[in-house]
């Protein structure tokens, strides 16, 4: 029995440190549709906790990753004093809040009661927020509690995020399934068996989107032999990756518009740095297609927290 909780111990220990030092994105998001803060108070808190992320060791600012750190505020008393100038006196209740923006989950929160003052409800709440600590106890564990959940989450759910984002290929939802793939940490379980998708799945949607670009690219060349629609064949010839099947097909394309257009024609496709490992190179790519899937959601998806 000794060995047995010993290495339970030893289990967790291992699992908490691999937690704590995992690089794990986490963006900041601060709903404002049913709550009582203003632009300031909103800007401020937004800073408040890209300074907790960042305190707490988390990478901040990630929009490829779909676990986000929220807030609102409570009321909890409100006193208004006479005078010149007018106190206004406050107790508020920070809500904190780990979230998964794509499943719409709460995987961590907490509460940090704070006391305010000042000469107007503005300036009050503004000086709460301020009092919120990156380094208040319940603060930190509640980012380590909610790393660990992340953590746990990867873990335990790698296949199945494998099997989703398949299931997105199937049709044509690449970006989507680049997404989901490229969200999972670094010192998850599945991060390699992930990564191994990602090749894949971006290969299938370069070519695809290699097929498509060069025949809108043809369809713009053929439909008159000019400087305008050499400019937007280009456009399209522009968005076909180094290592996409029909990459050479549009590299004679290119060199046809070069011979009727002649030098002033300046137009190069995508090709690897030599200087940088090309496998470095595809995951960056496929991480601007996940970051570009994120952009164009829409905003302040968390707004189910308050409602």
């Amino acid at each position: 029995m000794k060995k047995i909780i010993l290495f339970l111990v030893a289990l967790l220990t291992t699992f908490s440190a691999k937690a704590q030092d995992c690089e794990m994105p986490l963006h900041v998001i601060v709903y404002q549709g049913a709550q009582t803060l203003d632009a300031a108070s909103v800007n401020l808190m937004t800073n408040k906790l890209r300074q907790i992320v960042v305190k707490n060791g988390i990478v901040g600012g990630s929009d490829a990753s779909n676990f986000a750190i929220t807030a609102n505020v409570d009321e909890i008393s409100k006193e208004i004093i006479a005078g010149s100038p007018t106190k206004y006196i406050y107790v508020l209740n920070v809500n904190l809040y780990i979230v998964d923006t794509y499943d719409r989950k709460v995987y961590a929160s907490t509460t940090v009661e704070v006391r305010c003052a000042g000469n107007s409800a503005t300036k009050a709440y503004v000086e709460g927020i301020k009092r919120l600590s990156p380094s208040n106890a319940e603060v930190q564990a509640f980012v380590k509690n909610g790393k660990q959940k992340i953590l746990a989450y990867y873990d335990k759910n790698y296949k199945n995020i494998i099997k989703q984002a398949r299931a997105k290929a199937s049709v044509y939802e690449y970006e989507e399934a680049l997404y989901l793939l490229m969200a999972v940490p670094v010192c998850s379980t599945g991060y390699d068996a992930c990564m191994a998708e990602v090749k894949t799945i971006f290969q299938q949607y370069v070519d695809r989107q290699c097929d498509e670009n060069l025949a809108d690219a043809q369809a713009a060349w053929m439909s008159g032999f000019s400087k305008a629609n050499a400019s937007t064949a280009a456009v399209f010839l522009s968005e076909i990756y180094p290592d996409a099947a029909c990459y050479k097909d549009a590299q004679a394309l290119v060199k046809e518009i070069k011979k009727h257009m002649g030098e002033e024609w300046k137009f190069e496709m995508k090709q690897w740095d030599d200087l940088v490992p090309v496998e470095k190179q595809r995951l960056t790519y496929a991480r601007e297609i996940a970051i570009a899937f994120a952009q164009n959601q829409p905003d302040q998806v968390v707004g189910f927290l308050f409602r």
